[in-house]
């Protein structure tokens, strides 16, 4: 070989570790990872608790993480990653449906449903190695046609300690504070969540959720009614909501083509 020819790259290495209850469901992922020399198993375990430990100790970059697991799901470990940083992706590995999985989509690195296939594994290795564009970049990848959730869907919702499960269509509005984002729910709850008002709007269906501000993403359903309080401030009152937003009259014009 020629000296001056430049040897190719090694891939990146990602630290990974595996949590699964059942070691037959381990040993069936490591064989899958086994042709992509960019990951390096560095942990297993079979419950939250010892994954935590794991998790704390190692610092991995990435966990394959069993959903349906005694005790506790696998969702219980999410807020305990809150201090990690960076935070390690999420690949959820479970036997639920496509259509409940969808929901984990705009929390997750990827879903993989079992038995994981290696094709299916190795579009997951992918989006570990090209990782989603920032907001300056291209368009948000979930706006493509065909992989935003729809109203029916599930989402995975965390603010710290807390972790929820809700439709898509029971979120009534968001709002952008920064890096964080402000979700206001259906029945009253609020949550704050570090994700970009950009990335929900890739992720919410365009038909249920009007951007009214650079600021602010209202379900047209969740609209209870919207007041003229002068000649340049209007009030919408969102269902459960215990306080009013504040629009400007271009805001409500917005919302009201919306609706």
């Amino acid at each position: 070989m020629n000296r001056n020819t430049p040897t190719p790259a090694s891939p990146a290495r990602f630290r990974v570790i595996l949590v699964d209850d059942e070691p037959t469901a381990r040993v069936h992922l490591k064989n899958r990872l086994k042709s992509h020399p960019e990951i390096e198993i560095v942990g297993e375990a079979e419950d939250v608790n010892s994954a935590n430990d794991l998790v704390q100790t190692l610092k991995p970059d990435l966990i394959f993480l069993d959903i349906q697991m005694p005790k506790k799901n696998g969702f219980a470990l999410l807020p305990k990653l809150e201090n990690l940083a960076p935070q390690p992706a999420i690949v959820f590995v479970t036997a639920y449906d496509e259509y409940a999985i969808r929901a984990f989509e705009a929390n997750a690195l990827d879903y993989l449903t079992k038995p994981v296939s290696p094709a299916r594994l190795a579009k997951t290795i992918l989006r570990l190695s090209k990782p989603p564009v920032s907001e300056t970049g291209e368009p948000h990848p979930a706006a493509k046609a065909g992989e935003r959730l729809e109203a029916e869907d599930l989402v995975l919702l965390r603010d710290k300690s807390l972790s929820m499960m809700v439709k898509v269509l029971e979120i009534a509005a968001i709002e952008a504070h920064g890096d964080y984002t402000r979700i206001l729910l259906n029945e009253g709850k609020t949550l704050m969540m570090k994700q970009t008002l950009f990335y929900w709007q890739g992720q919410l269906p365009a038909n249920l959720f009007a951007k009214v501000s650079r600021s602010l993403l209202v379900n047209t359903q969740s609209v209870a009614k919207m007041v003229k309080k002068n000649l340049s401030t209007w009030e919408l009152q969102l269902l459960g909501a215990k306080e009013p937003i504040q629009l400007s009259n271009l805001e409500s014009k917005r919302l009201r083509a919306a609706l």
